[in-house]
């Protein structure tokens, strides 16, 4: 479902999304602790979709296959019960590899990236890949049924 043309592909997996840590607006001091790792095992691989743009995304994608149910709460935010968040957990650890580069200004090197280097189909934030509108739209309609 997810298109892969100009992905960077290695060892049979394909690069599709790109983040970092910390975010522009709370940058990390110069020699101080990365804090890329606590946030990829917090936010993105433990966390909820709530906490992740990248989980959301991938429930989304994931709805039927993993049979997800969602919800919205009092501030209209896309919500999953523990249950389904733990199902998506799962998929994540086996279908996803990570890999960590440092960087002192990482929200510099993601701007490039996403902007002039390869397709990023599920990067949403400065893309302008064709299937954001796509996923923008199965992540909107979360809930809404």
């Amino acid at each position: 479902m997810v298109p892969r043309d100009g992905c960077i592909q290695r060892d049979g997996k394909h690069l599709l999304y790109i983040g970092i840590a910390p975010p522009k607006d709370r940058p990390v001091r110069r020699g101080g602790p990365t804090p890329v790792k606590s946030r990829l095992w917090r936010n993105h691989l433990r966390g909820t979709v709530r906490t992740s743009t990248l989980r959301l995304s991938l429930a989304a994608l994931l709805e039927h296959e993993l049979e997800l149910a969602f919800w919205r709460d009092k501030r209209n935010r896309v919500r999953m019960d523990r249950h389904h968040e733990d199902k998506l957990t799962d998929w994540i650890a086996k279908h996803a590899a990570i890999s960590v580069v440092q960087h002192d200004e990482p929200w510099s090197l993601e701007e490039t990236l996403i902007r002039n280097g390869p397709s990023l189909p599920l990067n949403l934030s400065m893309s302008g890949h064709p299937f954001r509108s796509t996923l923008s739209d199965l992540r909107r309609a979360l809930a809404r049924n």
